[in-house]
């Protein structure tokens, strides 16, 4: 991990709340397709967010910050004024141990939720580049339409890669929605028997992802060591 300026080239609003960062590093710093950067807002305070870019991606790196006045975005939003108001800034990476693994030719479940999607589009971009044949499927969930701001990306990727298969949920499906509804892990159990098979790359809050490794463990007999997530590897350092 290594302390890196950034210069802040854009801030994008993609969708009403959801923010596309692309900041250009001072120096190139290697990481690994899923690894997560930190931030640096002031000695006490570094905030951690998903890099959407992928390492091939040198020159730039991407983010994707979901914000707003509410009190559950106040600390992305804070994120938000920071950057507009300065034009360098400082972060930590590379962060996160639920990176990529390219050793092998298992198939690949991602699973995201909201700007999760980040995590999940640096891996994906990066295993279609490396592995073109490696058998990839995608569950991305929102509360509403709005939240798949990745919708028209996933789709031009479909058309590219027949190995792929992407499956968007939302939750609050409004009349001109067609696709599935409900929540990813609901979604998922409904499609598998069986995840024996998968490496499982999952980005969520902490409960999603203890909840999706007890159902796919128990229930659909996929192996622990086959599921990586930031927030699964906290749960391990806390228990």
């Amino acid at each position: 991990m290594i302390t890196l300026t950034c210069k802040v080239l854009s801030i994008d609003e993609i969708t009403p709340n959801i923010y596309r960062i692309l900041l250009i590093p001072e120096v190139t710093c290697n990481f690994r397709a899923g690894q997560y950067l930190m931030i640096i807002i002031n000695e006490q305070k570094k905030i951690p967010f998903s890099i959407a870019s992928t390492p091939r991606e040198t020159n730039c790196i991407e983010l994707h910050i979901s914000a707003s006045v509410s009190k559950r975005h106040l600390c992305a939003m804070t994120v938000i004024n920071f950057l507009l108001k300065n034009s360098k800034i400082v972060v930590e990476m590379p962060q996160g141990t639920a990176w990529l693994r390219d050793d092998t030719k298992r198939p690949i479940m991602l699973i995201a939720s909201g700007t999760g999607f980040a995590y999940a589009r640096s891996i994906l971009l990066t295993v279609l580049k490396q592995q073109p044949h490696r058998m990839v499927v995608i569950y991305s969930g929102g509360r509403t339409k709005n939240n798949l701001y990745y919708l028209s990306e996933l789709e031009n990727l479909l058309l590219q890669y027949s190995q792929l298969t992407a499956v968007p949920v939302i939750e609050l499906p409004d009349e001109n929605w067609t696709g599935r509804t409900g929540s990813v892990l609901s979604a998922v159990m409904q499609d598998y028997n069986n995840l024996e098979m998968y490496d499982i790359y999952m980005a969520g809050s902490i409960k999603m992802v203890k909840s999706a490794c007890e159902l796919f463990c128990t229930k659909r007999h996929a192996h622990i060591d086959h599921i990586f997530s930031d927030a699964l590897t906290f749960l391990r350092d806390q228990s």
